[in-house]
């Protein structure tokens, strides 16, 4: 399968090394919107264009498939790009690093990058276009909404619900049973014990609102 990443930055680059480490999938190019980008090649890969016009390509048996590869600094593009792939009808594979372990139980939604690491337990569900970064821990019965992103270390305890969009910095832990908002941002090394609204952002042991 070839792979179009939408956004050649670190992340984009990041995503590119693991889908490098997955067999039956390449990265054929990167789409990007800095026009200092186009026409150069990131990783011995070219850079198509925007991502409209890098898109076009689909149509044309350029690539078979695309990824979101922006990362923490630009969350609410992850969303829009993931809308713009649905809108063009590109699928997007599920990528797990051969280092991850994924439970015989748990599911995982399409567009979702599980980094070399990761554990995710018994009876966890994954939606789509999630980032699941290195050594990631999502224990038995867990919960994680589409366009989550989890920072390297990310521990879920066990029945934690991640809503959509929600942001959890490295290192941070959640303890059973708790529920983080949508497009709530919890910063790294936080320890949250109680539930996290929707649009809040909290930090510190134990978690508060900054």
């Amino acid at each position: 399968m070839r792979v179009l990443i939408l956004g050649a930055g670190a992340h984009g680059q990041a995503l590119a090394d693991l889908v490098a480490e997955t067999a039956g999938i390449e990265v054929t190019g990167f789409s990007d919107a800095s026009p200092a980008l186009r026409g150069r090649r990131v990783l011995d890969r070219p850079v198509l264009g925007d991502d409209a016009a890098a898109l076009e390509e689909f149509g044309r048996g350029g690539f078979d498939a695309g990824l979101v590869g922006v990362g923490n600094t630009a969350l609410p593009a992850r969303h829009r790009l993931w809308e713009l792939l649905e809108r063009v009808g590109v699928p997007a594979p599920l990528v797990i690093h051969p280092r991850a372990t994924v439970a015989a139980s748990a599911s995982l939604g399409v567009g979702t990058a599980v980094f070399a690491g990761s554990v995710i337990g018994a009876r966890v569900r994954v939606g789509r276009n999630v980032v699941l970064y290195s050594g990631v821990i999502a224990e038995h019965d867990s919960v994680i909404e589409d366009h989550a992103y989890l920072s390297p270390g990310v521990v879920l305890s066990g029945s934690v619900t991640i809503r959509e969009g929600a942001f959890l910095g490295a290192g941070a832990v959640v303890l059973p049973g708790v529920e983080v908002g949508a497009g709530a941002v919890v910063a790294a090394g936080a320890v949250v014990t109680q539930a996290v609204p929707p649009g809040r952002t909290v930090a510190g042991v134990p978690a508060r609102p900054l």
